[in-house]
């Protein structure tokens, strides 16, 4: 069995989550869902993580970078193992480097926008990220605070899973490339059969409440 293979099935045992059928994940957009990805419980896993980082930096090394990062949290553990994979396997490591969503207020390059960064930030870049749904977070969190310390050049975007809500046709107006690992469409019928279970648990349970229950005499 292949690598992507192995992570795949890891994915579907330890990442993708289904609801109840009465009650769904609310996401951070504010919808509701059925199925939620946890990606954490992957790349928190020392195999999930294993797997991960080697397959994302064979699709971060289709670019000519130097540098990896993406927003915190969930950025920090994909790009340190990227960055120290490259360092055991390439003669030119990545370096790596993560985006805070609010601004450091002590320290060193507290003030302007450097305060929004940690590590080795070096152009070109490529960002990282586990779960892309529409794409503009990365833009508005990411992208648009590296624009600001000038004299720096995001060729692409990489992450595990692309939930396919539009974030590739924004990245490409950004003229960026954009490359997954998976796709929602790759888990789309596992989803569903899952989901379409928890909905029979949900009717059966419905329908023994409606039986008229016997009274001892």
């Amino acid at each position: 069995m292949n690598k992507k293979k192995i992570l795949e099935d890891l994915i579907k045992r330890k990442v993708i989550l289904i609801s109840d059928h009465d009650k769904p994940f609310k996401l951070s957009s504010g919808v509701t869902s059925h199925h939620y990805y946890n990606s954490k419980n992957c790349i928190l896993d020392p195999q999930g993580l294993d797997l991960i980082s080697e397959l994302l930096l064979k699709e971060v090394r289709k670019f000519n970078v130097k540098s990896v990062g993406g927003l915190e949290t969930g950025s920090i553990p994909l790009v340190s193992a990227i960055c120290l994979k490259s360092s055991l396997t390439e003669s030119n490591p990545l370096s790596a480097f993560f985006v805070r969503k609010e601004p450091k207020k002590h320290g060193p390059q507290s003030d302007g926008p450097l305060a929004y960064f940690e590590g080795n930030i070096i152009s070109p870049i490529v960002i990282v990220d586990d779960v892309i749904t529409t794409g503009n977070s990365v833009i508005d969190k990411t992208l648009d605070r590296i624009k600001k310390l000038g004299n720096m050049e995001v060729i692409g975007i990489v992450c595990i899973i692309d939930r396919e809500q539009g974030a590739e046709r924004l990245f490409k107006k950004h003229n960026l490339e954009f490359y997954s690992l998976f796709k929602h469409s790759n888990f789309k019928e596992y989803i569903d059969k899952k989901i379409m279970e928890k909905k029979k648990i949900y009717e059966h349970k419905q329908t023994k409440k409606l039986e008229p229950q016997s009274i001892p005499l």
